[in-house]
């Protein structure tokens, strides 16, 4: 079933509700991160990230909706491997998982930093640095409004924003978000670092990881908002005109990234 064909469902997602046992939820992020790593799935949008950033000149990223954090060690790797400006990252969610963060902190060397406490995207605080704002395999998670308001605020406050999604609306998506992503947790989850007693009681003695798992990644894939449903919401965005847009899908040997980047435009100058 093609994008066309395919509405946009909001349903939800059961590590999105305050009571899911965080216990859970680090399972479920810690093993996301692990499959992040694993497949290298945002390396086919580093050639945009990088433009983005040097035209921007910002190179602190702020990510919003970092789960397990596993996405930024990939892009730390692959900015850090032909770039002279140092890398810095700040990770952040409304359930942080400090126990992930900082693993990620510490395989970075310090080179990825993180909020200890609660940080709402579509909501930053005032103080939250301007750098340059990501979410990665987080955007769909939010309702329209609020999607929209978040690149609102970015434009309001002169920062520039990247959404990156490492999945495609598709019916081979799905499938691949349920049968083979079941199958790689079965396989893989021992291997998953740091290792939890937890992770293995939840997935194999009670398999509350791999069913709120595939349950979220098959929501994860009818939530997607596709490149038009994005050119469509920057385009309502109060001086958008202002902002060079950047929307489109990124393909790669597993699947495809769709991605939004947007960066203030450069002053004219006087004639």
């Amino acid at each position: 079933m093609s994008p066309k064909k395919m509405p946009r469902l909001h349903l939800f997602e059961i590590e999105d509700f305050p009571w899911y046992p965080a216990v859970i939820r680090e399972g479920q992020t810690d093993f996301l991160r692990f499959m992040m790593q694993t497949f290298d799935v945002f390396r086919a949008v580093i050639p945009h990230l990088r433009e983005a950033q040097q035209k921007s000149d910002r190179h602190h990223l702020v990510d919003f909706c970092s789960g397990g954090g596993g996405s930024m060690l990939l892009i730390r790797k692959h900015l850090k491997q032909d770039s002279k400006t140092p890398f810095r990252a700040t990770l952040s969610d409304l359930y942080p998982n400090i126990k992930a963060f900082e693993y990620v902190q510490k395989a970075s060397n310090g080179d990825i930093d993180f909020k200890t406490t609660p940080v709402d995207a579509a909501n930053p605080p005032a103080d939250t640095p301007q750098g340059f704002w990501t979410i990665f395999n987080g955007f769909h998670h939010f309702r329209p409004a609020q999607a929209q308001q978040i690149l609102a605020t970015a434009v309001e406050r002169k920062t520039p924003i990247g959404i990156f999604e490492p999945i495609d609306k598709s019916l081979f998506q799905i499938i691949i978000n349920t049968i083979v992503l079941l199958v790689l947790m079965l396989v893989l989850t021992p291997f998953v670092r740091p290792f939890k007693w937890s992770r293995l009681l939840f997935t194999y003695l009670v398999p509350v990881i791999p069913l709120c798992t595939i349950w979220d990644g098959f929501v994860s894939v009818l939530r997607l908002y596709t490149p038009k449903d994005l050119r469509q919401m920057v385009s309502a965005i109060p001086e958008t005109e202002a902002y060079e847009w950047k929307i489109g899908k990124a393909r790669h040997m597993f699947g495809t990234v769709i991605y939004l980047i947007g960066y203030s435009k450069p002053a004219k100058l006087p004639m």
